[in-house]
Formats: structure tokens, sequence, C-alpha cells
């Protein structure tokens, strides 16, 4: 299968529907102008589907339809006018990722890169707000395990507790007086060690909260 086979875009905006075919896919990547068309055939195997969440016919979350097809697909919901609050929900509900469906192209491609390999997207304010709360919940719940540290060096030790409240590569990188590559080196050997994928995954065992 192609790229395009294993992509298909569904907006009832044909401009957004040009922006992610000329950001994503091709002349052949299936374009649907509404959700319901998504259920009236069998999507392909490993596919992705790109939602744009402010269709007209865009169903509820606890309607029943979302549970195939977050179940057989990989979900990133759009949205031209993004909130953090419609970004929770989606997530909650089994989507690979919120995005703002304009984004500029290398964004968009993130995404995919992103969600393909099977993890989540989070925007970076939305992970802002995701990391305060794992930050205040660890306190409320008290002094946490550190057995996540064991297995990490001092500076991952250092770089895993600042990374895990808020903090990004630049100021990361500036705290301890190296460059942001050798930060996004040092995290990635840490959520090796970790068995982690993200940010938010680092965060949620650094207060104790998973």
């Amino acid at each position: 299968m192609s790229r395009a086979d294993k992509l298909v875009l569904v907006s009832h905006d044909p401009g957004l529907l040009e922006h992610w075919k000329k950001a994503l896919g091709s002349g052949k990547t299936p374009c649907l102008p509404q959700f319901s068309a998504l259920t009236n055939g069998g999507l392909p195997m490993d596919v992705t589907v790109w939602i744009d969440s402010d269709g007209p016919d865009i169903p509820a979350w606890k309607d029943p339809v979302w549970a195939k097809l977050l179940n057989d697909s990989r979900v990133v919901c759009a949205s031209s006018s993004p909130k953090n609050v419609a970004a929770i929900q989606a997530l909650d509900a089994g989507c690979s990722a919120f995005v703002h469906a304009f984004a500029d192209f290398k964004t968009l491609r993130q995404v995919q890169q992103v969600v393909v390999s099977g993890q989540i997207w989070v925007g970076r304010e939305l992970m802002q707000q995701l990391l305060s709360g794992a930050s205040r919940a660890g306190v409320i719940r008290g002094e946490p395990d550190r057995e996540w540290a064991t297995s990490l060096t001092t500076r991952e030790q250092e770089i895993a507790f600042l990374a895990a409240n808020g903090a990004s590569n630049k100021v990361i990188a500036n705290n301890c007086n190296i460059t942001e590559r050798t930060v996004k080196a040092h995290l990635t050997a840490i959520f090796e060690k970790l068995n982690l994928t993200d940010r938010l995954q680092l965060a949620l065992r650094v207060h104790g909260i998973s």
C-alpha cells in the first residue's frame, strides 16, 4: 500500500482537504465530504483518518460509531478553532492527535509521523496544561516513590524532573548548560529506560500517578 492508500481525509471544506493533501498525501488520497461516509464502507487496515471536527455531521463522542472507528483506525481530530477542552475530549475518547486544522505543513507532517509510529501527538499548549495538572496532582498525593529514577543517571534524573514539570527543551538546556540536541538525546534515553513514549507519561511516572 502506498502512503496515500493509508490515509483518509474527512472534511466538508474543499480548501481544508486541499491543504491536507498538499501536506500529507497526493492527488490519490481518498477524501470524504462528511463523517457519515466513513460508515458506508470498510476502511483499509492500518489507515490513519484525519477528521475535521467542525463538520456538520460529527457525532457526539458517546456515539457508538466512534468505538469501531477508533478501534480499527488511527484518528487525528482537527479543528480550525481548537480549544483545549475539545482536545482533551478527543484524546480521552481515543483519538491519536488533536491539531489545528490549518497548521503549517511541517506540523501536519510531524503529527502524521508521530501517529503512524503508534504514539499520541499533543500540541505544546495542551501539553503544558496536562503537565501542570500532573504536577499539581503529584503534590496532592504527597511525596512520590522515586523508584522510577533508579535506572537513570544523575543527569537523566535532573532532565526527567524538569521535563515532567513542563520545562521546554530550551529551558532544560539553559538550566543544565547543555545544548537542546543533547537534551533530546537524554530524553530519548529516558523514554527507552522507563518504557515511555512521551512527556505526559513521564510526568505521570515522576509524580507517582501511574
